[in-house]
């Protein structure tokens, strides 16, 4: 990659790139896949056990095994939306500067840059780069917003970030190990 490289974008954020974000942080958090395994683990015991268990019992397996599988999705979808609603920051476009010294993110008249050191992980996985300033903060990329530039830019943050201890994971992971 050439020195001095940028590469700009702009995100208008929509409510499905919020919960596909949330989806993705919760699932893939320990709690998430306790979770999951939980509502499984009830599920299957509902189904195999489902003669041998008292009416209370077939109650809690089926309120357990939907907790993760239909009630967690609804209510992430529900916040999705009202996150949406809500933000000032994500009623306009929000343009994104990539470039040796770190991110820089723009609306109206506000700038703000954060280097490549500061960072904590950066996530590819199948529709966005996550790129985690702290465990829970991200700024979001769908790489449906990146005309065609979703290489590139994977390829550059690997490239800046290189001599930093930012994380690499999913699709960043392979990323990495083929330089």
């Amino acid at each position: 990659m050439e020195d001095n490289k940028q590469i700009t974008f702009s995100v208008q954020m929509t409510w499905k790139e919020i919960y596909k974000f949330t989806m993705y942080h919760t699932y893939h958090s320990f709690a998430g896949i306790l979770g999951l395994i939980l509502s499984i683990m009830a599920l299957a015991n509902l189904i195999i056990s489902f003669n041998r268990l008292s009416a209370q019992s077939k109650t809690i397996m089926a309120i357990v095994a939907a907790w993760f599988l239909i009630f967690e999705p609804l209510r992430m979808l529900g916040r999705s939306k009202s996150q949406m609603k809500l933000s000032k920051a994500y009623k306009k476009p929000l343009n994104y500067t990539i470039n040796e010294e770190g991110i820089t993110v723009s609306q109206d008249e506000e700038s703000q840059t954060i280097e490549w050191k500061q960072l904590f992980k950066i996530v590819e996985s199948k529709s966005q780069f996550l790129v985690y300033s702290n465990r829970i903060n991200s700024f979001i990329f769908p790489k449906s917003s990146l005309d065609g530039k979703a290489d590139e830019l994977g390829e550059a943050m690997v490239e800046y970030s290189k001599d930093t201890m930012v994380k690499m994971l999913g699709g960043m992971k392979k990323r990495k190990t083929q330089r």
